[in-house]
């Protein structure tokens, strides 16, 4: 039987995972900000500004959504689509990290860390695939508070890209 690429990235991923997970349960862990002296140090990998920015603009674009009609219901109704694919993914991607961030054993890491990089670079290109099609959909937007909005999202996938890339980098 052929598994599908996409489907065998996923199970990949997965036993990555419940290894990694193995691993937390044998390796004292490291949270995402950790004490040093009296000042509070956040990871490098730290997704959390740019989590909140697209819940943000997810519960906005459903606020826009009461008011909007007809093809301006369509397109914003995009736009609150794409600012929850993103959230989730930047959510997928901070778990993948943190899990990453407590493997201690450098051999585990090692072999941890290309499946990591794939799945980097996978949602760096999805960003990037999400960037353009918010720059189409902005085209039919009327509302300019959606249009306003849908800018500010739109630089913000493109940064979320960046950072991703950046993290990327940061691990060879």
């Amino acid at each position: 039987m052929k598994v599908d690429r996409g489907l065998r990235s996923v199970l990949l991923v997965a036993l990555a995972i419940v290894g990694t997970a193995a691993l937390l349960g044998t390796f004292p862990t490291r949270p995402w900000g950790q004490v040093s002296g009296s000042r509070l140090q956040s990871s490098p990998h730290d997704l959390s500004p740019q989590l909140n920015a697209f819940q943000n603009y997810s519960k906005d674009f459903r606020e826009m959504l009461k008011a909007s009609h007809g093809e301006e219901f369509e397109v914003v109704d995009l736009l609150d689509h794409v600012a929850t694919t993103a959230e989730d993914r930047l959510d997928a991607t901070a778990a993948m990290l943190q899990m990453y961030d407590n493997i201690s054993s450098k051999s585990h890491r090692a072999r941890v860390k290309p499946i990591l990089k794939k799945q980097l670079a996978m949602y760096s290109w999805l960003f990037d695939q999400e960037t353009s099609r918010t720059a189409g959909a902005l085209t039919f937007v009327k509302a300019p508070a959606a249009a306003q909005m849908g800018l500010r999202m739109k630089d913000d996938l493109r940064a979320a890209k960046e950072k991703l890339d950046a993290i990327a980098a940061s691990l060879e």
